[in-house]
């Protein structure tokens, strides 16, 4: 019984978070004719603490309406202390077959917990053919006097192409002839370890000044992709692409990372969100310690030559 009970509690404070988020589908029409566009927007509120993963699009809604095109995922943030974080995404509808599809909910997930949009409706017309009027055949081709005028402006770019590769071909030909007989051969560097790269340009940033000339978005813009750059070289996680909260599911699922280094990864790359997208100011203070704290977790990362023997073993 007292189990139950605990279940029970437990699921009634899921239901409790996720009443807080909600996730909005809407189109911009009711219904449009064969081949026809749709706009759908997506729009999922939820808290600005919140752990969000917007629903994965292939390029079908259904098996009649297709995803034509995806525009990237935008974030803003709303009310007095930004409290509330808004994720959308416009996606382009069509479809060839006439009819009313329903498309079921889309489901994204909250802190884990799913959350689930609205079903909605694409209704499809044909066009209407007036039956009343004659069916006549199709006219033959227009015979157009030929213009050399004409001719030069559709194919100036083949031209252009066949000139350029003429003169490339002159000046292989030159340099064949003229070149050395012996040719040294440049040895190639081997490929530095990311923790080097990451920790010269963190060197670099530091000496711009960037915060210290109130230039904190640039500043945090810098430091992030340091950081995500860092990230994917070491640890093949591709951050470039990533959200923050994408970066932060990748890192759960290794074990390279502690917790620790999850929260203070996760709260540098979350104050770089608010200053790029809400025009937060941290202090001076702030911007130092986050820039300490990018250093730290490079350096307690990074690949020692412990790290490679016990890799090769």
């Amino acid at each position: 019984m007292r189990t139950l009970l605990t279940i029970g509690f437990a699921w009634l404070s899921i239901v409790s978070l996720a009443q807080g988020s909600t996730f909005k589908a809407s189109t911009d029409k009711e219904s449009i004719l064969i081949g026809e566009q749709i706009l759908l927007r997506l729009e999922i509120r939820s808290a600005a603490a919140d752990s969000i993963s917007f629903p994965v699009l292939e390029d079908t809604l259904s098996a009649a309406v297709e995803i034509v095109q995806k525009s990237p995922i935008d974030t803003t943030f709303e009310g007095q202390t930004l409290e509330q974080r808004v994720l959308s995404q416009k996606l382009i509808l069509t479809s060839f077959d006439s009819g009313y599809h329903a498309i079921p909910p889309l489901v994204a997930t909250v802190n884990g917990f799913p959350l689930e949009s609205n079903p909605f409706l694409v209704s499809v017309q044909t066009v209407t053919v007036d039956t009343a009027k004659g069916i006549y055949d199709i006219r033959g081709v227009a015979q157009v006097p030929f213009s050399f005028k004409e001719w030069l402006k559709e194919n100036w770019t083949w031209l252009a192409v066949a000139f350029l590769l003429l003169i490339g071909i002159i000046g292989l030909i030159i340099w064949f002839k003229r070149r050395p007989d012996h040719i040294p051969v440049a040895i190639e560097k081997s490929k530095r370890p990311a923790h080097e790269l990451a920790l010269e340009r963190l060197v670099d940033l530091e000496s711009k000044s960037l915060w210290q000339n109130d230039k904190i978005k640039e500043f945090y813009s810098e430091l992030t992709d340091i950081l995500r750059q860092y990230i994917e070289q070491r640890f093949f996680i591709p951050a470039l692409e990533q959200t923050t909260d994408e970066i932060i599911d990748s890192m759960r699922r290794k074990p390279d990372f502690g917790q620790e280094t999850i929260d203070k990864t996760r709260n540098v790359l979350f104050l770089a969100d608010l200053v790029k997208f809400a025009k937060e100011k941290p202090v001076g203070s702030e911007n130092e310690m986050n820039l300490v704290a990018v250093k730290i977790f490079i350096e307690e990362t990074k690949i020692s030559p412990e790290t490679k023997n016990s890799n090769n073993d």
